[in-house]
């Protein structure tokens, strides 16, 4: 473990900007150069699941889009059906939800599968000639591709009940940024939990918990004022609020946080990208 603290401590606090965009580089480098491979990893991981089962891939998109129904169900129809829309909340409170849930379940998939790329893949970490770096691309693409159907549920949603703003031509941007985000943490956990196993247990409760820290289900300005700093110092609040100017208001909304959360990705991939360079020789031994 204490190869971890000194790998990260050299890799300095992230803040470099020339490193920040070559580790970006060389990432995009790596997707480009081993496509192929990508593609293959990709498929086999979601197919593998339910290669046996009746409707196959099918459960791999409907998982999903149940959760998402759920969640739609009790906090959009049930309590949404007491909230007015107002000049400060314009739109419908199911829209609201979709907006900015979707893209969490999406980062939590990623984030959640960051901790096991390596070590379920223990036996190709040890080939010598395997390129590793793809495997927490790979987790992160296999986790991403499922909701992308519940993506284009809320599209579809705002299509039919109030119609998509201008600003939606930036869906694609803010998909990089966000696809950028969670290679970065993706990077960081894979590294790190070959030699702290309980890692991945502290991100599955995390991601858990922190849903209702940020303006998911809820605004801001619903939540105790003693406890409202919260949702700001939240990093990924920052990145629902983006999906929500995009998806649900239709406009910059939340200017400040377009910037928060392209820095928080270059930051997460620039130091993540790092660690896992540096730690990369210690990966056989802890595996």
């Amino acid at each position: 473990m204490n190869r971890v603290f000194l790998a990260a401590r050299s890799t300095g606090v992230g803040l470099s900007p020339a490193r920040n965009m070559r580790a970006l580089w060389n990432t995009f480098q790596q997707i480009y150069r081993y496509r192929e491979l990508l593609r293959e990893i990709v498929h086999r991981d979601l197919s593998a699941t339910h290669a046996r089962h009746g409707f196959g891939g099918i459960w791999v998109y409907l998982h999903p889009l149940v959760i998402v129904g759920t969640y739609l169900l009790v906090f959009g129809f049930v309590l949404g059906s007491k909230i007015a829309v107002t000049g400060e909340f314009p739109g419908d409170y199911p829209g609201y939800i979709l907006a900015g849930l979707v893209p969490w379940l999406m980062m939590q998939a990623a984030i959640v599968r960051g901790p096991s790329a390596l070590i379920s893949s223990a036996n190709l970490v040890k080939q010598v000639v395997f390129p590793i770096e793809v495997l927490p691309i790979a987790s992160v693409i296999a986790a991403t591709i499922p909701h992308l159907p519940s993506l284009g549920l809320v599209m579809v949603y705002k299509l039919f009940v109030g119609g998509l703003g201008w600003i939606v031509i930036l869906l694609p941007i803010v998909f990089v940024i966000h696809f950028i985000l969670a290679i970065g943490l993706s990077f960081a956990l894979a590294a790190i939990t070959p030699f702290f196993r309980d890692l991945r247990d502290i991100v599955i409760v995390f991601t858990s918990v922190v849903m209702y820290l940020m303006p998911t289900v809820y605004l801001p300005d619903w939540m105790p004022r003693i406890l409202r700093p919260i949702i700001y110092l939240n990093p990924f609040s920052y990145v629902v609020w983006v999906y929500q100017d995009v998806l649900f208001f239709g406009m910059f909304r939340h200017p400040y946080a377009w910037l928060v959360t392209l820095v928080f990705a270059l930051l997460a991939l620039g130091l993540g990208y790092r660690i896992f360079e540096k730690l990369k020789p210690y990966y056989g031994n802890a595996l």
